[in-house]
């Protein structure tokens, strides 16, 4: 596609384009006609892009062969072939340069324009300087722009440049080109592939990335978490890490018992550290109390030196706990803190907060506690998707449905205080439940995965004042009314 020369051709304006620089258009693939269209002129040390910005003249690109250097006069910040933006019904393209946009143009997508000053050294997450005004300049008219092509330098500040103009402009309506290899500028492909390479890499451009919204084929794989069984639940409760448990009760009735009973045959079964936050449990008293008891299947008073020596290594050596100085207050943010730390130097792999209602809870002015029940157990459930361990809540019910005898009704997790959120969001939720001094019921109410981490189901178990330890005696079908 070239035009036959003699000597200069006349531009815009009345301004020539000398034969040398005509020449170096068509050694570039594109036609001197094209740039003599959008005004460019000059000769080969000094081509001439004047910016327009509706009609009116705001600055001037000078660019020197050979050596590809540039220089600006006036001071408009915008992009060349601005009022191109305003053509409608068509993708608008972003190149890198004005050779790039010629290239476009003649190539016959009309409503491209290019960044007045290339790319770059280093990504821009936030506005240093004036580097990209022209797109803030271009804002009104760049509003109703609905496609956006960046046809940008296929090098590492071209993808700087494509990074931070998809910031600015919106990931949602930008895509972005591949280039054929060997090329990488729509300059190259038109040298290699032609019209139709060009007109090829243009339509075929695709959506930039954006975090969160993916195709099936685009979904990040799903990470293999371990799961583990505790003797006596293997179907209605399984411990998988990165999840979320909840286990509630009425006051009293033995939760913190069964959590260290569950947790202690974890360790028992997997070897691996856990870390309790357990601000009801002193844990150089009660929690070191009653460990040692589940170790040695004793009463500590009855175990000899020896027995206790091997009980407090293995608690030594298998758990962690969270516990607050008197300077301390035992805050969620506190308490993560703590909970990444104990992960990342120690590996625990399950942490357990017992009770919910001992933590210093701060909402943040206007938030009910639903908000913040909610929000809390968002940062809980990141905490133990992020570092991959299983996270335990243990949380007093407010709501207790009372009888005439004075009994109380099996509370739900609906029953936690402050919100519904503990039953919507745990990946696991379950309920103890003294139904007498001898017999404690143990309820998987919520399983998210029932393949994976357990079905809904309940078990009945005696207590050994003795061993400090639970017994399976009856597996229960049906639900208790």
């Amino acid at each position: 596609m070239t035009v036959e020369l003699s000597g200069t051709v006349t531009a815009v304006g009345g301004r020539e384009i000398s034969g040398d620089l005509a020449q170096w258009f068509e050694g570039r693939g594109i036609d001197p006609v094209v740039p003599k269209k959008y005004g460019v002129y000059g000769t080969i040390s000094d081509i001439q892009f004047p910016y327009y910005v509706g009609g009116e003249h705001v600055s001037t690109k000078h660019r020197k062969e050979p050596g590809k250097t540039f220089w600006q006069s006036g001071g408009g910040k915008a992009f060349w072939n601005y009022d191109a933006i305003k053509l409608t019904d068509q993708p608008l393209v972003i190149t890198e340069g004005e050779l790039d946009c010629l290239v476009a143009l003649q190539c016959g997508w009309p409503r491209a324009i290019s960044v007045p000053d290339g790319a770059p050294n280093e990504k821009l997450e936030e506005d240093r300087g004036t580097k990209y005004d022209y797109v803030y300049n271009a804002e009104e008219d760049l509003a109703d722009v609905k496609d956006i092509i960046l046809a940008v330098d296929g090098d590492r500040q071209g993808g700087n440049l494509l990074h931070d103009l998809a910031l600015r402009l919106g990931k949602a309506r930008c895509r972005r080109v591949d280039y054929p290899d060997g090329c990488k500028d729509l300059n190259d492909v038109l040298l290699a592939h032609g019209v139709e390479g060009v007109h090829r890499v243009l339509a075929e451009a695709r959506y930039c990335e954006i975090d969160g919204l993916y195709r099936m084929s685009e979904l990040p794989p799903v990470p293999v978490r371990e799961i583990y069984d505790v003797p006596g639940f293997e179907d209605i409760f399984r411990f998988r890490l990165g999840d979320f448990s909840v286990v509630t009760g009425i006051p009293g009735h033995g939760k913190s018992t069964v959590v260290n009973h569950l947790i202690c045959s974890l360790v028992q079964q997997t070897g691996f550290p856990v870390c309790f936050a357990s601000f009801e449990q002193n844990p150089q008293h009660d929690h070191r109390r009653n460990l040692r008891q589940w170790f040695t299947h004793k009463l500590v008073e009855h175990c000899t030196d020896d027995e206790l020596l091997a009980a407090d290594q293995w608690i030594e050596d298998k758990f962690r706990f969270i516990w607050p100085s008197y300077d301390d207050d035992p805050t969620l943010d506190w308490i993560i803190e703590k909970i990444e730390a104990a992960v990342l130097r120690t590996g625990v792999k399950v942490v357990v907060l017992d009770p919910w209602n001992e933590i210093d809870h701060r909402k943040a002015d206007g938030d009910s506690l639903t908000v913040y029940v909610g929000n809390a157990i968002r940062l809980l459930k990141r905490v133990a998707a992020q570092f991959g361990v299983h996270v335990m809540v243990v949380a007093h019910p407010t709501k207790m449905r009372q009888q005439e005898d004075g009994t109380f009704d099996v509370p739900s997790l609906y029953s936690i205080s402050d919100s519904a959120n503990w039953a919507n969001k745990a990946d696991l939720g379950a309920v103890v439940y003294r139904l007498d001094e001898n017999l404690t019921l143990f309820r998987t109410l919520k399983s998210r995965y029932h393949d994976q981490i357990g079905r809904p189901g309940q078990r009945k178990m005696s207590f050994s004042n003795h061993s400090g330890r639970f017994h399976v005696q009856h597996e229960a079908d049906a639900f208790l009314d």
